[in-house]
């Protein structure tokens, strides 16, 4: 807490708590000048960015809407998950992987690559399912971009979390810091569970002495609040209450802390005899989702990324009801009038899409300011591939929720476009003014439409 002293008010103008947010009083137009010089806005919902993969493509005649682009209305069966969130998607047709389209390896390796980094990859030695060979992407991914604006307060700048990602090489990379930086997810919900919440076990006696002190701060700067109101005009007074709750709000986090929330303290993962096992996947994708969750409404992060298997995996999905037999690879390359087994890589098409929905379900039941975490999170989730028995990397599946950062509820067509310009869109939209992402010759502004 640092005070702002003006006579005859005394103000107080930060609180750090727990989260690390800073509240500050608004500026108020009816306080003498000499009060409201430096005083800065009252503290919104921080800026949160996750980014979620599924491997080998997707079905697009299924996947896009039945209606022409505008206001997104309906959903493919594919997405039919989904509806309970129509109102925050917007669903991107036309936008390639053009960089995945340029320099060594093949097109898993490119298209995973290039996915979140807008760029291609050096050479190296690893090898592609074609025996193809590259290395890591050439720079940075958009998540740490986006981490470097909005994370620097947290304790961990970023987050990735993955379910069964099973080799170090490229197609099974996703995230960078850098150039040949890889990011590689951790894959055992326990061990994430232990990173980010193993100061919330400390001793009962010394828990509640740390929650009265922040307690206490808290019906302090309430007090100075109250004291505030009387100088006020209407309008001031409107932005006095918003701002209260807004404290309130970090009340409730504290109390979250102190008394395990499910919110912001999950109770730890069940043990798993093998994390990796094909049995486990389901149970573990869904633990994962509830750690990001959970991480983003303690404040832990405000950036993560989900990755789901690699690419060219042979996954097979034997936790569903009936089991799926095929792995998801073979399942993605069979043909088009393979009935049978087209209609086992619809449901793990399907499953996919209940795990995004899951994900963004979980999102808005966890209440803030005015609205929940999903209000105030984009989520962005891609594939390396748009169709897996033409290794195409064109025409990408790409799903993108607005967060309070961009319009909700779109069906949105693009001819072909890189989709460096969809990167470069949400650099923009987190208010980073960057003026290219990735490879410098695929950019040409940000993503037309997109921002609003």
């Amino acid at each position: 807490m640092v005070p702002f002293r003006a006579p005859p008010v005394t103000r107080r103008l930060f609180l750090r708590g727990a989260t690390g947010a800073a509240l500050a009083l608004p500026l108020f137009s009816s306080l003498p000048r000499a009060l409201a010089q430096g005083v800065d806005q009252a503290a919104a919902p921080p800026k949160r960015l996750i980014l979620f993969y599924t491997p080998n493509g997707t079905k697009k005649e299924l996947w896009r809407p039945p209606h022409e682009p505008g206001a997104l209305s309906d959903l493919g069966p594919l997405l039919e998950p989904l509806r309970p969130h129509l109102r925050h998607l917007n669903l991107l047709d036309g936008v390639d992987l053009q960089a995945g389209l340029e320099g060594p390896g093949g097109p898993h390796q490119r298209g995973l690559g290039s996915l979140f980094t807008g760029n291609s990859l050096n050479e190296g030695e690893f090898a592609d399912g074609d025996g193809r060979k590259a290395g890591w992407a050439k720079s940075a991914s958009i998540d740490q971009l986006v981490a470097l604006a909005v994370g620097g307060g947290t304790p961990f700048r970023s987050l990735e979390l993955g379910v069964r990602v099973l080799e170090p090489v490229p197609r099974a990379r996703m995230c960078y810091a850098g150039p040949d930086q890889p990011l590689p997810p951790e894959n055992d919900p326990r061990l994430v569970y232990q990173r980010l919440f193993a100061g919330l076990d400390e001793p009962p006696a010394l828990a509640a002495r740390r929650l009265r002190r922040r307690a206490s701060a808290l019906d302090a700067v309430l007090a100075d609040l109250r004291r505030l109101e009387g100088r006020l005009d209407a309008a001031d007074r409107a932005k006095l209450q918003r701002h209260a709750e807004g404290v309130r709000e970090l009340e409730r986090r504290l109390s979250l802390l102190g008394g395990g929330g499910l919110a912001c303290a999950p109770a730890a993962p069940a043990p798993y005899a093998d994390v990796l096992s094909e049995q486990a996947y389901g149970d573990v994708a869904r633990a994962q989702v509830d750690l990001l969750v959970s991480a983003f409404a303690c404040d832990q992060t405000r950036v993560g990324s989900l990755q789901c298997s690699s690419a060219v995996n042979a996954l097979r999905l034997s936790f569903l009801t009936p089991p799926v037999s095929g792995d998801g690879h073979s399942l993605s390359h069979a043909g088009d009038t393979n009935a049978e087994l087209q209609g086992e890589w619809d449901r793990v098409l399907m499953w996919y899409s209940e795990l995004f929905a899951y994900l963004l379900a979980r999102l808005d039941a966890v209440p803030e300011g005015d609205g929940t975490l999903l209000d105030h999170t984009v989520v962005l989730w891609g594939n390396e591939l748009s169709r897996g028995n033409t290794h195409d990397l064109t025409d990408i599946p790409f799903v993108l929720t607005g967060g309070g950062l961009l319009p909700g509820g779109r069906y949105l067509r693009y001819g072909g476009v890189p989709h460096n310009q969809l990167l470069l869109a949400l650099a923009h939209a987190f208010g980073i003014e960057v003026t290219e992402f990735g490879a410098p010759h695929l950019n040409g502004g940000a993503l037309s439409g997109l921002l609003g």
